[in-house]
């Protein structure tokens, strides 16, 4: 039986990919939250499909239920803002009335 080649030998490994994503069931909270992110981050790329949005960016997308609440111009917590959730990529922290979803997959607090 011949020998299979290393994939790893003599090759550069890929860069880390960078884009992060979300996607969010159409509600008004939904809407809501695509308005805004649309103004805080124009480099987000927004697309619609039917039932939900697909929210993609690079580094971190954040949604601050504060600001959220404000522009729904009621309360928005992180439970019911998660409700609208079908998926995201990246790494998902919950905090403070933040949603933020990272693309560095090991959080700052564990880096030497």
């Amino acid at each position: 039986m011949s020998e299979q080649p290393s994939r790893s030998a003599g090759v550069a490994a890929p860069a880390p990919r960078e884009t992060v994503g979300i996607s969010l069931m159409t509600s008004a909270d939904t809407e809501a939250a695509v308005a805004m992110i649309r103004e805080e981050r124009p480099d987000v790329r927004i697309s619609f499909r039917e039932a939900f949005y697909k929210i993609e960016g690079e580094g971190v997308i954040e949604f601050d239920m504060a600001r959220l609440s404000e522009r729904l111009g009621r309360p928005i917590d992180t439970d019911i803002f998660l409700v609208n959730m079908s998926t995201y990529y990246g790494r998902m922290v919950v905090s403070d009335g933040v949603v933020a979803i990272h693309s560095d997959i090991q959080p700052e607090r564990f880096r030497d």
